[in-house]
């Protein structure tokens, strides 16, 4: 989530330590493949084993979408940084109800007003 992008974040000691165990590289075989964004993530523990996990397609893509669960979660998280919860919340309503306005004046005050 953003709190991962923050100062704070990015100046913590244990996240600098663990990003210098981190290591990346294309991977052969979806050296070709851009539009849908293979990744395959491989740990290598302590004792040598190693854990290896692939996804094809990344969350919130159309292949992959977002369950309502996590856009509301991803909106909110988002959404703090910028307006008051009350209005966040107005602002969820809004934008889910968004094919029955006839305006948008409601959202823009909301958004204004933070």
């Amino acid at each position: 989530m953003l709190a991962a992008f923050t100062e704070e974040a990015i100046a913590d000691e244990k996240i600098k330590a663990l990003a210098r165990k981190v290591s990346i590289e294309i991977d052969p075989e979806f050296a070709d493949i851009v539009d849908e964004s293979p990744s395959r993530v491989t740990v290598t523990l302590g004792d040598g084993r190693t854990v290896q996990r692939m996804r094809y397609y990344a969350s919130g893509t159309p292949q992959a979408p977002l369950t309502k669960e996590q856009i509301e979660e991803k909106f909110f998280t988002c959404a703090e940084r910028s307006v008051h919860k009350t209005a966040a919340t107005k602002i969820f309503a809004f934008l889910n109800r968004f094919d029955e306005e006839r305006s948008f004046a409601e959202l823009w005050v909301l958004v204004a007003r933070g």
